[in-house]
């Protein structure tokens, strides 16, 4: 099958109508097939109040598009022999050695038991460790962390080892490997990956990752020549507008003290779809013969890791996110990415192989490996429940299929 260009312009006329009726500040979006870019459209605005379009060399914050970098990166270091994906997190970070696991209580005084089976590094890539994140607050765990500061992002002041050591000192919300919970896993990956390289993440990910893919607008800060470049974040408003959120669009101008692999890495939607071009391709980079990964490896990152007794959820329940609960029921989990199993049980425009991911920014992409598709926008509207663009960028993209 083969993308159609024309009826993909209903992707750009329909984000481009959200942005005219003023529900979404502005967009871009890339669609390629086989390496070669068959729709780009950007329209809108980066930043309202300065009057600056937004573009597809436009930076914006990744947020949880960060954690398939990552967690691909990490990969690297798999195929190299340098970490295994049984090896225990413990083996590399000790502070997980004799964590405990939450069973029932208060959070102000928790009972806990012993791991049954130690934490390992496939935990990590598919979010069945028992971390959480306490910005969620569905679980007695996630007030331990709010209670320390651990919300969205460590209390200020703390750098990466330092936040991955208080996380092990809380209990985990389950025994690793028994359930599923969406959490700070792709962060204390990152720790891994800074203890086995023996560099810092940002160190690491420019030379091992970012650099290899030739990624040349993305890193953990921008720079401060960039700034005009830079996509602000705005919220929905009671009346049906969007205002600019301040918060959520602060910004880093040099190396930050907390380096997240879990939402600190900023880029752009023409170098982000490099790195899905990479993935759709096997693991080869660009045009060339060069291979980031194998492709071996690359089949077993988009395959489901999920034990047979474990479905998406099963550790966390309903998320405020309608397109992720609506997608859950069809999907598994991979080595950072969720993974369509049964397209039937999702009721959307999906395919059996297809992986994905999406962003608290509403930014999301997904790759139908099968045909050789990538596709990914950045609306910059944040919360990413807002309006179903999950959704409508597959019916688009489906829909174009000829």
């Amino acid at each position: 099958m083969k993308l159609r260009a024309d009826r993909l312009e209903r992707l750009g006329n329909y984000f481009s109508r959200l942005t005219d009726e003023g529900k979404i500040p502005g967009w871009s979006a890339m669609v390629s097939q086989h390496g070669e870019t068959v729709h780009e459209s950007s329209g809108g605005m980066a930043n309202i109040a300065a009057g600056i379009p937004m573009t597809a060399d436009s930076i914006f914050r990744t947020w949880s598009l960060s954690k398939p970098m990552t967690s691909v990166a990490f990969m690297r270091l798999v195929e190299e022999g340098l970490v295994g994906l049984n090896d225990p997190v413990a083996d590399y970070l000790p502070a997980f050695r004799d964590q405990r696991v939450y069973r029932a209580g208060l959070p102000a005084a928790p009972i806990t038991e012993g791991l049954v089976e130690p934490m390992r590094m496939w935990h990590l890539l598919t979010h069945t460790a028992g971390l959480g994140y306490g910005a969620h607050q569905s679980h007695a765990v996630d007030t331990l962390y709010v209670n320390d500061g651990y919300t969205v992002e460590p209390p200020a002041g703390t750098g990466l080892a330092e936040a991955v050591e208080k996380w092990a000192a809380f209990p985990l919300r389950f025994q690793p490997g028994t359930a599923w919970n969406y959490g700070v896993s792709t962060d204390v990956l990152g720790r891994v990956i800074e203890v086995v390289s023996g560099k810092r993440l940002d160190e690491y990910m420019r030379e091992s990752f970012f650099e290899p893919l030739g990624l040349k607008d993305s890193g953990f800060w921008v720079e401060a020549r960039n700034k005009d470049r830079y996509a602000e974040i705005y919220t929905p408003t009671a009346d049906g507008g969007i205002e600019h959120n301040p918060a959520a669009s602060a910004y880093p101008t040099e190396a930050p003290l907390f380096l997240s692999g879990g939402g600190g890495i900023y880029t752009t939607v023409a170098d982000y779809m490099k790195f899905l071009n990479m993935l759709a391709n096997g693991g080869r980079v660009g045009d060339g013969s060069d291979h980031y990964l194998s492709p071996l490896t690359v089949e077993s990152i988009r395959s489901n890791h999920l034990p047979r007794n474990v479905t998406l959820g099963s550790g966390f329940g309903s998320w405020g996110v309608p397109a992720v609960n609506e997608l859950m029921p069809a999907a598994g989990f991979g080595l950072g990415f969720m993974t369509v199993q049964q397209p039937q049980e999702a009721h959307l425009l999906t395919r059996e192989g297809e992986f994905f991911w999406l962003s608290m920014s509403s930014a999301n992409f997904f790759v139908d490996p099968a045909s050789g598709v990538c596709a990914l926008v950045s609306p910059q509207l944040y919360p990413s429940r807002t309006l179903p663009i999950t959704n409508r960028l597959r019916q688009f993209v489906y829909q174009a299929y000829c």
